[in-house]
């Protein structure tokens, strides 16, 4: 949530009294809301309509990362899980069906297929227009995947539990050992 206070233009910490507004590509034009981060409440928006939302918040997105992340060489090899906030939105999209009788699905995508099919439909409104923060989450996460050096024709592998065992925990992890990587 830190990453989308970043890119919708906010800074992490509280203001000084009031109420700040804030307006962000990555929003659609129309939309107007308000949207709540450690205890904050900000007024968000979307600019106005010119470019279109998908290569508007790419860049923005791009810009917010630059320079902030260290490539992990060993993801081209290695298989990659992505659990909580990716599979949360791969569901959102319907691209993972929600829960059967206490199981989850599991899915395999690879990230071309998203940022060259989903994402920009996503962004443009065709889809799920209701959730108006999907396009910037999205775009986070293939920037990131990007700027990590997850290969685009990679399989990333979605999924909520490991033999029925809540995944949650396991992004504290994931970052722990990525910086293990970076230490040697």
């Amino acid at each position: 949530m830190s990453a989308r206070l970043a890119i919708l233009g906010g800074v992490d910490a509280p203001p000084l009294g009031g109420s700040i507004e804030l307006v962000s590509p990555c929003l659609p034009p129309e939309f107007s809301g308000r949207w709540e981060h450690a205890d904050v409440l900000y007024t968000v928006r979307g600019q106005r309509a010119g470019e279109p939302v998908y290569q508007a918040c790419l860049n923005k997105v791009q810009k917010v990362l630059y320079r902030k992340l260290t490539k992990a060489s060993e993801a081209a090899d290695a298989d990659f899980y992505a659990f909580s906030f990716y599979y949360d939105r791969a569901v959102d999209l319907g691209v993972i069906g929600k829960m059967r009788r206490r199981e989850e699905l599991s899915e395999s995508l690879t990230t071309s297929k998203l940022l060259k099919e989903l994402f920009p439909a996503v962004c443009s409104g065709l889809l799920e227009p209701q959730r108006p923060f999907l396009c910037l989450d999205l775009v986070y996460i293939s920037v990131l995947l990007q700027e990590l050096g997850f290969p685009h024709h990679k399989q990333l592998r979605l999924a909520r539990t490991i033999n029925q065992v809540e995944t949650s925990w396991a992004l504290g992890a994931t970052f722990q050992h990525l910086e293990s990587w970076r230490k040697h």
